[in-house]
């Protein structure tokens, strides 16, 4: 991986900003296209409404002036009949004629042609005889005209719900184009929404997954490039060589720790066989000040010792990438490790109290030992003098558990989870001669890790300082 920072290329893609506002107004053309679609609609249901309305008006007007027109025939030419002035003649063939002009009108609407010819040859008829005909001849043939005419009237007022009904399926129709249009459009726009959030979410995935493989050493860096928005891009392959740059600074600080810790044992264990050899006074007698001299330089050998020591564990710690688990009986398990903090123990006259409830454990023996270790030297160290060390190991659910509890001074609430972070120390004194680096509680926390569980501090009713290792159980153990 190139340790470069990040240089732009010369082609870079969209911006945010601009990825965002072409999102907003590509999101925004099927709206605009339902508002268009709803003004045409609305446009197209008003016209045929107005242009209904007009037709309806000017047939029912059609109609009335039918009927005036019918009753004006009648009585002029009664009126004829009786009087026989020309006048009269002239008034009765004009009222027919415009009749007859009125009747085509209505006749080419009307679903009615034998109805239509019918009146028209009455009318007809009428006209032609009307001038040689008396009241008496007339009357049948007007009462006729006069009940067409009421059909007529009936048929166009049928033609007008007719009429209505069209447009009212019109307007249905119109509506339900406008609804599927709207959902149609609507869910077009929801896909747009959803390819955009998608376009800019997966980026912001990806540079997750990178920040979290740079916090977890042993996390593999994606090499997938981050596609997307130009400002995206930039700071994934920043992130990239980020990770190049902690990769090289942390395999740095590893070849710098495992050496310095290495080279320091050569001269620490020269300095300590030195303090011994002044000890047992066998290169020559030595006075009072002299030996106190010589008993701080060998406490302050073995207390950087024990540093050294404990930088080794951590070193080796750091690059345990996979544990290695198998069966292993609990109570050889524990009473070695209790064998081996049993000199330090009796100085302090302290004592383990065991309770070991599970014959068989099923975890990585190396892990499981380093996280007894320092919990004993833990318990040893902050423990009260005389008073016992509580070691149980027992079953809950499905999790084992590891308590290591002793007396002394209780830890604070706000200060518990902050003690399992590397070189962090509580402010409690310790008993022994060693002073704590604050990586014994980082290497039990570490080590629950690999393990699969959790180092926490619990409180118990039966001891002041009480950390509990919770670890996952296999199915065999149940």
């Amino acid at each position: 991986m190139d340790t470069k920072p990040f240089l732009r290329s010369p082609i870079q893609p969209a911006s945010l900003r601009q990825f965002i506002l072409f999102s907003f107004f590509l999101a925004l053309i099927p709206l605009a296209v339902l508002l268009w679609q709803s003004h045409s609609a609305l446009s197209q249901v008003s016209q045929f409404a107005v242009a209904e309305a007009e037709s309806s008006v000017g047939s029912v007007k059609l109609a009335e002036n039918m009927q005036n027109v019918v009753v004006d025939i009648e009585r002029a030419v009664r009126q004829f009949s009786i009087l026989r002035t020309d006048s009269l003649s002239k008034l009765a063939g004009t009222h027919l004629r415009n009749y007859q002009e009125m009747l085509r009108v209505v006749c080419s609407d009307l679903d009615a042609r034998l109805l239509c010819d019918s009146q028209q040859q009455q009318i007809a008829v009428l006209l032609q005889i009307y001038q040689q005909s008396t009241n008496e001849e007339l009357t049948p043939l007007l009462v006729s005209i006069r009940q067409q005419q009421q059909q007529l009237t009936e048929q166009i007022w049928l033609l007008l719900e007719q009429r209505l009904q069209t447009q009212q399926n019109f307007v249905v129709d119109a509506q339900s184009k406008l609804a599927w249009q709207s959902v149609a459009l609507v869910v077009l726009t929801m896909l747009l929404v959803i390819w955009a959030s998608a376009r800019i979410a997966s980026p912001i995935k990806q540079l997750d997954t990178m920040i979290r493989s740079i916090g977890q050493a042993s996390h593999h860096f994606p090499h997938d490039k981050v596609a997307g928005p130009r400002e995206l891009t930039e700071l994934g392959e920043q992130l990239r060589w980020l990770a190049s740059r902690l990769q090289q600074l942390e395999a740095l600080r590893l070849i710098l720790l495992r050496h310095a810790s290495h080279e320091l044992k050569t001269p620490l264990s020269s300095i300590r066989e030195g303090c011994a050899l002044l000890e047992e006074q066998l290169v020559g007698p030595l006075n009072a000040p002299q030996m106190e001299v010589v008993t701080l330089l060998s406490g302050s050998a073995d207390r950087l010792s024990q540093l050294t020591e404990q930088l080794l564990d951590y070193n080796r710690l750091l690059q345990q990438a996979k544990p290695e688990f198998a069966w292993h009986d609990s109570t050889q398990l524990l009473e070695n490790c209790f064998s081996d903090h049993a000199l330090s123990l009796q100085q302090r006259q302290q004592f383990i109290q065991l309770d070991c409830q599970l014959p068989n454990i099923y975890t990585d023996a190396m892990l499981f030992r380093r996280i007894l270790d320092n919990l004993i030297n833990n318990a040893q160290a902050y423990g009260g003098q005389g008073s016992p060390v509580w070691v149980i190991l027992r079953q809950h659910e499905k999790f084992m558990l590891l308590d290591v509890a002793n007396n002394g001074t209780p830890i604070p609430a706000e200060l518990r989870a902050k003690l399992f972070e590397p070189f962090q120390r509580g402010k409690s004194p310790r008993f022994d001669s060693v002073q704590g680096s604050g990586l014994g509680l980082s290497i039990v926390a570490d080590c629950a890790r690999l393990l699969g569980g959790l180092a926490e501090i619990v409180d118990v009713s039966y001891a002041d300082v009480c950390i509990r290792i919770r670890l996952p159980i296999v199915e065999e153990q149940l």
